[in-house]
């Protein structure tokens, strides 16, 4: 089995919780004790890291298991695209979710939102940026030829 997988978990899991933890203060805490939210933001962040590894597989399907390192606009387009509709899957569903609930969440007064449609700007921005730092040490650690 390839590490590139495994990689793209691990990578993104600890990228994804470094990003959830700077965004704490852009969401309401809803009386959850730092311990809480901190493991919260854990969990969080393994999910994030299914998302990723569900989106490489996507992208994988269809530019091939070494696709990160070529220049194929196609599974870069699945990869983002995918990581991108689930984000904005998520959002609606956990803020129309009932309080408290442990599925779901509500913004503070910090956090943007997109006109009309009220979406978050800071987790939609976390599906462009962490993908891309989550690609960018894979292609650190691993050459194109190398399993």
């Amino acid at each position: 089995m390839s590490r590139i997988p495994v990689l793209v978990f691990i990578y993104g899991s600890l990228i994804a919780f470094v990003w959830e933890i700077f965004q704490m203060p852009f969401f309401d805490p809803a009386g959850l004790t730092p311990q809480q939210q901190t493991m919260r933001c854990g969990i969080a962040s393994l999910g994030d890291g299914l998302i990723l590894l569900t989106a490489y597989g996507l992208a994988r399907l269809n530019g091939g298991a070494r696709w990160p390192w070529r220049r194929e606009t196609a599974p870069f387009l699945v990869f983002f695209g995918f990581g991108l509709l689930v984000a904005v899957a998520v959002e609606i569903v956990a803020t129309s979710l009932p309080q408290p609930s442990f599925l779901s969440w509500r913004y503070s007064s910090l956090m943007p939102t997109l006109p009309v449609v009220g979406l978050a700007v800071i987790p939609l921005a976390m599906w462009t940026i962490v993908p891309v730092l989550t690609l960018g040490l894979l292609r650190l650690g691993e050459k194109p030829g190398t399993q």
